[in-house]
């Protein structure tokens, strides 16, 4: 396809230029049918008596024969008079008798009746053409009732019309002012038309032009990139289709952009909180290995040193295997009945020898008893542990922390209170947020932000979202509603 038939604006051009080309010239031709139809018509119309007013001429010498010296010249004299007429004498039956003006051209030839019959009606319907001897074609007459011989046969006179139509149509063409000015008038009204059209058109494919344009700046990196959409039509569904479209797309790589400086932080805080114990345990190793004479209190103390630092990595290796595996969503839930209640009190005992050393009260208060839920054991067991671990994380000797279970519509509310440090209001909105760390948390090298966000996404997969209370020096109450029936897939 040529470079220029491309564009929309140029096929739309060439097809409704082509289809006006057609559509004109097929009204120029029937127009020049019908005016032709008409002036025929006119002509039969205007010389519809004329036959009668030769037969009455003609009556007489008829009576001697068609074909007689008189009828011969009493013809003569006619076509001396009118040579543009041709005269015929046909019998009853449609038999041409006499062909007075073609040299006898066509005598003893048939021609149908039916036309002569139809304009000698009281009311014809005109034109009515005939087809005349030796003229070739269909033409428009005239005719009369006649007479022929002493013995008065019936028969017709006709009066073929076809020459003056000849010449009329022709002169017309030639001569006619009005046809003159219908035809300069049907090119203008085409040319306008078309100037028209094109004009319009091009108003309508500039809107697409527009569209394409901002589509294909949006795929160079244009991101912020939007239509127009004044008019409620086609285009502007469309160009709302496609900003709605741009925004998402905007707000996903905004997304993308927040989740890769996430990364880039949580990787930098990993390096940290790896090294940080390596370096410990590398150094107390080392001493050990190089000052066998160490006393078993010292020894005892480096042991521990190294046993908690391996713990510290043990949790940041757990907290991100757990964070891969939930990271998950196409992993159908396993979903089971269970008993909220002695879930709690199996955290309570995995935790208590952690809160003991720590000074912390560690308690279940529940009021549900051993109802049930249907939820994923696993997963509402790892959701309660994290924030568990979070609160014990935060509070300090002779605080506390509650797991506190109670009824609420149709479902559990699960309840981690604890009297610790408590959080700012703006750490209420980020603390759930994937790797973020409280201030406490990263100046005590603490944490990895990942322990609520795998709580938000556990209880995303239940339906549920988690919801945090909280003042500075006061506490933090985390809170989630669990379903005692919910539609889980």
């Amino acid at each position: 396809m040529p470079r220029v038939f491309r564009s929309l604006y140029a096929r739309i051009a060439l097809i409704y230029l082509t289809s006006l080309v057609i559509m004109s010239l097929s009204a120029a031709w029937m127009a020049v049918t019908q005016f032709d139809q008409l002036g025929r018509e006119w002509l039969q119309r205007s010389q519809l008596d004329l036959a009668h007013q030769l037969a009455t001429v003609m009556q007489e010498p008829l009576s001697h024969g068609a074909n007689s010296p008189q009828a011969q010249a009493a013809a003569e004299r006619i076509l001396n008079i009118n040579p543009t007429v041709t005269l015929y004498s046909v019998d009853h039956d449609g038999k041409v008798m006499a062909a007075y003006s073609t040299g006898g051209c066509g005598e003893g030839t048939i021609i149908r009746t039916e036309p002569i019959r139809q304009i000698l009606s009281d009311m014809p319907m005109l034109p009515v053409y005939a087809s005349m001897p030796c003229a070739g074609g269909e033409n428009v007459f005239s005719a009369a009732n006649v007479t022929f011989g002493a013995d008065q046969q019936p028969g017709y006179l006709l009066v073929s019309l076809e020459a003056n139509a000849q010449l009329s149509m022709v002169g017309m063409w030639q001569t006619s002012s009005i046809m003159r000015s219908l035809l300069f008038a049907g090119v203008g009204a085409l040319v306008l038309s078309a100037g028209a059209g094109l004009l319009l058109f091009a108003l309508m494919t500039r809107r697409f032009s527009q569209l394409t344009h901002a589509v294909q700046r949006f795929a160079q990196g244009d991101y912020s990139k939007r239509i127009p959409t004044r008019i409620d039509d086609e285009i502007g569904q469309a160009g709302r289709a496609f900003n709605d479209m741009a925004a998402t797309i905007e707000a996903q790589l905004e997304a993308l952009r927040v989740n890769d400086s996430q990364r880039r932080e949580l990787i930098a805080n990993l390096s940290h909180d790896f090294r940080t114990p390596l370096t410990s345990v590398q150094g107390y190793a080392q001493q050990l290995r190089q000052a066998p004479d160490l006393t078993d209190a010292r020894s005892r103390k480096m042991v521990e040193s190294i046993l908690s630092n391996v713990d510290r990595l043990a949790r940041l290796a757990n907290q991100l295997s757990q964070l891969s595996r939930v990271d998950v969503s196409d992993r159908p839930l396993a979903v089971e009945d269970f008993s909220l209640t002695e879930l709690a009190y199996d955290i309570v005992g995995k935790f208590q020898p952690h809160a003991d050393a720590s000074g912390v009260a560690l308690s279940v208060d529940s009021s549900i008893g051993l109802q049930q839920v249907t939820a994923d054991l696993e997963l509402i067991d790892r959701a309660i542990t994290n924030l568990v671990d979070n609160a014990l994380s935060a509070t300090g000797e002779g605080g506390s922390v509650t797991i506190e279970l109670h009824g609420k519509g149709a479902g559990v509310e699960v309840s981690v209170v604890d009297t610790g440090v408590g959080l700012s209001a703006e750490e209420v909105t980020l603390v759930v947020q994937r790797f973020y760390r409280t201030e406490g948390s990263r100046s005590r090298g603490e944490g990895s932000g990942l322990g609520l966000s795998i709580v938000t996404e556990i209880l995303a997969r239940h339906q549920s979202r988690l919801e945090l209370a909280s003042r500075p020096g006061q506490g933090t109450c985390a809170r989630f509603l669990l379903k005692t029936q919910p539609d889980l897939q």
